[in-house]
């Protein structure tokens, strides 16, 4: 392979474009050679294509001499009367759209295995989990910075060195059609659907019409690929079985034994919650021509949704010929993201910080973390509100109220637009809990502060609005201090 990355004949010729180079009359132009691609000048090096975008703010034609002069050796464009003298350019209808073209042209050429992972909660932390897993014995290069949207992960695909075996990408979504258009892209080898929750109801109306958007992903699928699903769902299962087409394998993972009847799949059992800050459970395998027992896996995470992420990064160990050991090693190294979870031990109490974001989804996952965390300990529940639920808002948070209250937690520090919803649904089932209702962030460090005891557990979770991840800080630096 050339050391280059592109040709311009190639660029223009993988987004349907024209070259434009006005008062510029070398013929040899069209010969030009791109070393890489940059869509800020503040990351632009000698010999890369500058993609010009136009955003909200700002647009990025008008940066493009900045580009030339500090190395870029022509743009992608679709302002031809932005385009200065001497400045050689491909001019397309939309430059997001080409962008998208030229990642799917670079899928190929360099033609690495494409993993893709969606899904309502739990995208970020597969997708991270897998990579870590698929390094462990290939070259493997993953999305950065939850870069997931129709320039982020094109960007990601084009960002991949040429030694890549693998790719694995996230794909976000906040409407009908979006996953579509990138899986499109990528065209995956294997995709994932980790969950199908509520986290877009305002903007599609129901779930089921989320489950919808998220089976888009198997539009791109390769021809002989693989999507695997949550098997714990089965009006998930059934869905994917009755939408893909002739010659794509359905496969799952659960936690709750191998109930999916899928020839591929990877469960968990004797899962045990036996340290504060991590779980150990078996894992079984099962593909069509073998079962790997994988004995005392070891997770340094909380949760029960965590093993089955580590799942869905096991199976796609096992399927791409990563070694058992190395794959079970993967996962155990895996540590929680800032915000995500993360347990700190201080000195006077434990503080949960789960304050990344909040859906009905993740909430639970959150008290599950801290009815096991605070076993024998006084458990205090720190809740803002859930964000983006539209006219289901009032519903789930008294729904998720009332499943608060099950779990028997000493105290409940609720704020948000819906706390009287949440406590309405939380005294349905336990009248005599102590419930404090807050006004504002501030008012819950306020009350917490006074109320919070040596021994204590603490959860903080929230849409991130709320600023709970600053408030989870000033507990962990004040049980320090």
């Amino acid at each position: 392979m050339d050391d280059h990355m592109f040709s311009l004949e190639e660029v223009v010729n993988a987004v349907g474009g024209e070259v434009y180079a006005p008062g510029k009359s070398d013929a040899t132009a069209v010969h030009m050679n791109i070393n890489g691609v940059s869509k800020d000048t503040r990351t632009i090096k000698d010999g890369d294509i500058y993609f010009a975008i136009r955003g909200e703010r700002f647009d990025g034609h008008d940066f493009i001499a900045d580009a030339v002069a500090k190395g870029a050796v022509c743009v992608l464009a679709d302002r031809r009367e932005k385009i200065p003298d001497g400045v050689v350019a491909v001019l397309v209808e939309d430059t997001v759209t080409a962008i998208g073209l030229l990642a799917k042209h670079y899928r190929f050429k360099i033609g690495f295995k494409t993993i893709c992972v969606t899904g309502s909660v739990g995208k970020t932390s597969t997708r991270e989990m897998v990579a870590r897993v698929i390094s462990s014995s290939m070259k493997c290069y993953s999305t950065k910075m939850n870069e997931n949207n129709e320039i982020g992960m094109p960007m990601t695909i084009l960002s991949a060195p040429k030694d890549t075996e693998v790719l694995v990408l996230e794909l976000g979504m906040r409407l009908k059609g979006e996953i579509s258009y990138l899986t499109k892209i990528a065209c995956p080898d294997i995709a994932i659907i980790t969950t199908v929750g509520y986290s877009h109801i305002e903007r599609l109306g129901s779930r089921e019409n989320i489950m919808d958007a998220k089976c888009e992903i198997i539009e791109g699928l390769s021809s002989g690929g693989m999507i695997i699903v949550d098997g714990d769902d089965k009006n998930l299962v059934r869905k994917v079985q009755s939408t893909v087409p002739f010659g794509i394998l359905v496969a799952s993972v659960s936690v709750s034994g191998h109930n999916a009847g899928l020839s591929v799949e990877a469960y968990a059992e004797n899962i045990k919650f036996e340290k504060e800050n991590g779980v150990i459970f078996d894992a079984t395998v099962r593909r069509i021509e073998r079962t790997v027992h994988c004995r005392n896996v070891e997770l340094q995470l909380n949760g029960i949704h965590n093993v089955k992420n580590s799942l869905y990064a096991l199976l796609c160990g096992a399927v791409l010929g990563i070694p058992r050991e190395k794959a079970i090693e993967a996962v155990k190294e895996f540590a929680q993201p800032q915000g995500r979870g993360m347990v700190h031990f201080t000195d006077r109490f434990i503080v949960i910080d789960d304050a990344y974001n909040a859906s009905p989804e993740s909430m639970e996952a959150a008290f599950g973390n801290l009815s096991v965390i605070g076993r024998g300990k006084r458990r205090i529940a720190v809740l803002g509100g859930m964000l983006e639920l539209g006219d289901y808002s009032a519903k789930l948070h008294h729904q998720i109220g009332r499943s608060c209250g099950g779990y028997g937690f000493d105290a409940v520090f609720v704020t948000g637009d819906n706390r009287k919803d949440f406590i309405d649904g939380f005294k349905s089932l336990d009248k005599n809990a102590e419930v404090i209702e807050c006004t504002d962030t501030e008012d819950v460090k306020k009350k917490l502060t006074g109320y919070v005891q040596d021994g204590d557990v603490l959860l903080f979770k929230a849409s991130h609005s709320f600023g709970f991840e600053k408030l989870a800080g000033e507990f962990v630096k004040l049980g320090n201090g």
